[in-house]
């Protein structure tokens, strides 16, 4: 259920952009489709121009062609390992190539096929440029590197990165007499094929793009990695809000008129044909509305799967020559025998052998810095503000609440269209003081054992458990999936489960049984859940908050970014393809990162926005360590209440206090 409610909200806001089919409309929605996909990015907001200090580390002489070895910088501290190909008995300025690698994390740049393109591009006069993305080849073996979620507090995205270290790459490009930047193409596989859509779509200056085995119509490759959870290890197709106003179609869009082959494999699990061949058809009208109909081409290889294979390769020499040499027809050239090296050869490395470079600390710190004098001194805290921020939310249901006078009774409340929360009633004899809305990682059905809830039910109080989405009974094996789909949305999944919580309280609020409300959250999830639950009701007091209980919870996002234990742990790079999997330091889960949220509030002006009064237990920090008091206290609102380092049974004293 809670999969097919992301499902569906995905179709429909994909079937709600308009669509651009004429030379007139793309020319009118190009500037701002432009604009919104920056901001999912965020790269500008990352320090430009890059201060490249790039070197030749060697060069290797080849027939028709040499090998430079390069590093450069792309944010302070992180190095670059790239490759330029350059062709033998250049007279003047030659066409270029851009080359972003896809997500082969051992070989990398140095991948056989890889290899072979940028050898016979050379040979036929362009000039390339390979380079090792973060986490990969010569800067890796790192996936945590792909999936550097602490970008997305100050408005960056894993492909924002990966956007800024291809602008890092097009000005290393650009900036050698070689290059005619007039003349300039760009190309890449999987991650690289999504790469090339990106950065065609917001740059002019990629004069021809050659996207290959890169994407899909998208709720089609949604679907696709439904069953496989996705990928956890990599977040670059990850961009927030992206489905809200772009599919595949506009990624198009922004790039027509230019040329552009779309190439793809008749059978790719991550990437379904199907959906290419929608995109290609759409391609073609909007390019004959620009009376240009040859500049648009689709090649469907059916001999090989996901890759830059050989057909796939011949595809792209062929249209590269046509747009950039003005030679031929644009259809396949056919490649000669070529011999490549190993990938794991010591002649091919910039960087001393045993010394890879890895990326996050650069990645890290530069986030570090953004997040310095961040939130800002007067956050904004409205309902309309949490909603830009954390996504928007789904009409509010009428209920008519009719609850029957057993003491313990079972509810399902419709928190919204086609997504049902189940929860508990207990009810205590005697006078009711109000209702206890509680939720606990562990499922509500835990709850029953929780001395605080008992104590609660024995002082006069009712108790609603609820499983919001993702938990308990609506718990889900497929987390990587609902993060990607939810960020897409340009939503936070943690923020839907304080929707199902206040929907819970809303029901039983309207059977007038209930004037006072507390809200009881156990565990880091459940913590943050209530405490975005607590900032809504802060304005609107429907139903009223009389008091809250955090226990074992996070007190403010930067714990995400101070993480001295984790965060060093998370530098070490693998030694094999293998060993990418194996999780390093234990991870803050990614649907507890909110774009952008610092540029607008952090948890403090949540808590400090409700006149309830709260009690906050035992919170950790970014490293999972209990909190000390004093480290605490520095990040929370004074009036709020603060236990550590103690048992439940010692809170009960501060706990029966609320409940009066």
């Amino acid at each position: 259920m809670v999969l097919d409610n992301l499902d569906r909200r995905a179709q429909s806001a994909l079937a709600a952009i308009p669509r651009a089919y004429t030379s007139e409309a793309a020319d009118q929605r190009r500037t701002l489709l432009r604009r919104r996909l920056e901001h999912s990015l965020g790269f500008r907001r990352l320090p430009w121009p890059p201060d490249l200090q790039a070197r030749v580390t060697g060069t290797i002489e080849r027939d028709g062609y040499r090998i430079e070895k390069v590093v450069y910088q792309s944010l302070p501290g992180a190095l670059v390992a790239a490759h330029l190909y350059v062709p033998a008995r250049l007279r003047r300025p030659a066409p270029a190539i851009l080359f972003y690698v896809g997500h082969w994390s051992a070989d990398s740049k140095a991948r056989p096929d890889f290899q072979a393109f940028c050898i016979n591009m050379a040979r036929l006069g362009f000039v390339v440029l390979n380079f090792d993305p973060f986490g990969q080849g010569e800067r890796g073996m790192s996936s945590r590197d792909h999936r550097r979620t602490e970008g997305l507090l100050v408005g960056v995205s894993q492909q924002g990165f990966a956007e800024y270290e291809t602008q890092c790459a097009l000005a290393y490009l650009l900036s050698r007499k070689e290059v005619d930047p007039k003349r300039i193409g760009m190309t890449g596989a999987s991650g690289g094929g999504y790469n090339t859509w990106m950065t065609a779509a917001l740059d002019d200056r990629i004069a021809v793009a050659v996207p290959v085995v890169g994407t899909s119509e998208f709720h089609e490759q949604m679907a696709a990695r439904r069953p496989l959870n996705w990928d956890p290890n990599d977040h670059c197709h990850y961009v927030p809000g992206l489905m809200t106003y772009a599919n595949n179609h506009e990624l198009l869009t922004m790039v027509a008129p230019r040329p552009v082959l779309i190439v793809a494999a008749s059978e790719d699990r991550s990437f379904p044909i199907g959906g290419v061949r929608e995109v290609s058809k759409y391609g073609r009208q909007l390019y004959q509305s620009y009376r240009v109909p040859e500049k648009l081409g689709f090649y469907e290889d059916p001999s090989a799967g996901h890759g830059y294979q050989q057909k796939k390769r011949e595809a792209a020499y062929g249209w590269f020559l046509r747009w950039l040499m003005w030679q031929g027809d644009g259809g396949p050239r056919p490649e000669p025998p070529t011999e490549t090296s190993r990938p794991d050869s010591a002649e091919l490395r910039c960087f001393p052998v045993g010394e890879n470079q890895p990326a996050g600390p650069g990645m890290v710190g530069v986030v570090r810095r953004l997040a310095r004098d961040l939130p800002p001194a007067k956050p904004r805290l409205r309902s309309r503000n949490l909603e830009e921020v954390l996504g928007w939310l789904p009409a509010q249901p009428i209920f008519e609440a009719r609850l029957e006078p057993r003491p313990v009774q079972r509810i399902v409340v419709a928190s919204e269209p086609g997504l049902n929360v189940p929860t508990f009633l207990v009810r205590p004899s005697g006078t009711e003081r109000g209702v206890v809305l509680a939720i606990d990682d562990r499922g509500k059905e835990a709850l029953a054992s929780d001395d605080a809830i008992k104590s609660a039910v024995l002082n006069g109080w009712a108790v609603c458990g609820v499983d919001a989405r993702g938990i308990g009974e609506l718990a889900t094996s497929k987390a990587s999936w609902t993060f990607a789909a939810s960020a897409l949305l340009g939503e936070n999944f943690v923020w839907r489960q304080s929707w199902d919580l206040l929907q819970s309280a809303r029901y039983l609020a309207s059977s007038g049984a209930f004037k006072r409300f507390g809200i009881y959250a156990r565990g880091h999830n459940a913590s943050l859940a209530a405490t975005y639950a607590i900032g809504r009701l802060a304005e609107s007091q429907q139903p009223p908050l009389q008091w809250f209980v955090l226990q074992d919870g996070f007190v403010s996002f930067r714990q995400f970014l101070d993480r001295p234990q984790s965060l060093e742990i998370s530098y070490r790079l693998g030694v094999d393809e293998g060993g990418r999997r194996k999780p390093l330091d234990r991870e803050i889960p990614p649907s507890y990162f909110v774009f952008n949220v610092l540029r607008f509030f952090d948890l403090r002006q949540l808590l400090s926005s409700t006149r309830a009064r709260g009690l906050i237990l035992n919170p950790v920090d970014g490293d999972w360590n209990q909190m000390s008091a004093g480290a605490a206290r520095k990040l929370l609102p004074a009036r709020i209440h603060l236990l550590c380092g103690v048992t439940t049974a010692d809170a009960m004293a501060e706990f029966r206090e609320l409940l009066r």
